[in-house]
């Protein structure tokens, strides 16, 4: 089942900047996404039509079926969003936040809330306002995560905070999908922060979605494929081959390839570059993916392609 389903949806931001273009993809129950970009790549503004906060000027975001928009979603706690620019009432003590929420949440878990707090290292009686970066954004998505939201959204949720408390937030995050099925879309521009907790990822540069899909499908799909041989051979393969990007240095050429119009099977390769002096194929990381992605986009944009 698609917990998140983001069909053709584009967003302008006044003086007709545009922030997405018709992008689609989407994540089923228990997924954790990662929604991948640079800086201003769009991340923001998708996680906030997803949370119904923007309405997209085209497309469509369906949260469990039903419109992002829906004030039902809200009502119903069925959206958890974590992110740098939502204020927690400072003058409350997390114990008081906590009792507020719980009516206002059905599925409200206070033992879950309990546990959090406990695992967190957090105080029921310290005011929110006395909290530390880290400390807040661990009272936040405990908050969120008591709630047993159906979709927990989350907007780099990292900056700025020590290692050991990233690594505390991911476990608690990683536990809940696990434990209750919650789908989470969490957007980041730092890979290394995410890439072991993630099943899913989509990657956004300039407002258009490149890749999507499930990481295993992913890294079956794009390999790394380096060929060493003279200049005819070379340009051969480098001209017939369907790849993200190409680098070359002297005998030397690597293409990130797409295996779906380049087979990755070393005979074949060999008899179709019989004069290459060696070839290898190699598997690719998420950062290598998304480093290779990002360049062929800002280089040939129409290359990249959503799986």
């Amino acid at each position: 089942m698609t917990d998140i389903a983001i069909d053709a949806v584009s967003y302008r931001y006044r003086r007709n900047a545009e922030a997405l273009h018709d992008v689609s993809f989407g994540a089923p129950s228990g997924a954790i996404l990662g929604l991948l970009g640079s800086n201003g790549a769009g991340k923001t503004t998708l996680l906030q039509c997803c949370a119904g906060l923007r309405a997209p000027d085209s497309g469509r975001v369906r949260i469990g079926g039903a419109d992002s928009g829906s004030r039902a979603l809200i009502v119903s706690g069925v959206i958890g969003y974590v992110a740098e620019g939502v204020r927690l009432p400072a003058e409350r003590t997390l114990g008081q936040l906590e009792r507020w929420l719980a009516p206002l949440h059905r599925r409200w878990d206070t033992y879950l809330a309990t546990s959090l707090r406990e695992r967190f290292g957090l105080d029921a009686s310290c005011r929110l306002a006395t909290l530390s970066r880290g400390e807040y954004m661990k009272a936040s998505l405990l908050c969120a995560l008591a709630a047993q939201p159906r979709v927990l959204l989350m907007d780099e949720p990292f900056t700025g905070i020590d290692a050991l408390s990233k690594d505390e937030i991911l476990r608690a995050m990683v536990a809940s999908a696990a434990a209750n099925g919650t789908t989470v879309m969490i957007a980041s521009h730092d890979i290394a922060e995410i890439e072991s907790a993630l099943s899913h990822t989509a990657i956004l540069t300039a407002g258009r979605l490149r890749v999507a899909g499930a990481l295993e499908q992913l890294r079956e799909r794009y390999r790394r494929v380096t060929m060493v041989g003279d200049e005819d051979v070379l340009a051969a393969f480098a001209r017939e081959q369907a790849w993200l990007e190409i680098e070359r240095a002297g005998r030397i050429v690597s293409i990130v390839a797409d295996g779906e119009r380049t087979p990755f099977d070393h005979g074949m390769l060999h008899r179709r570059f019989d004069g290459a002096d060696s070839i290898t194929v190699e598997d690719l990381s998420l950062r290598d993916l998304f480093a290779s992605v990002v360049r062929s986009a800002r280089t040939a944009p129409s290359r990249a392609e959503a799986a």
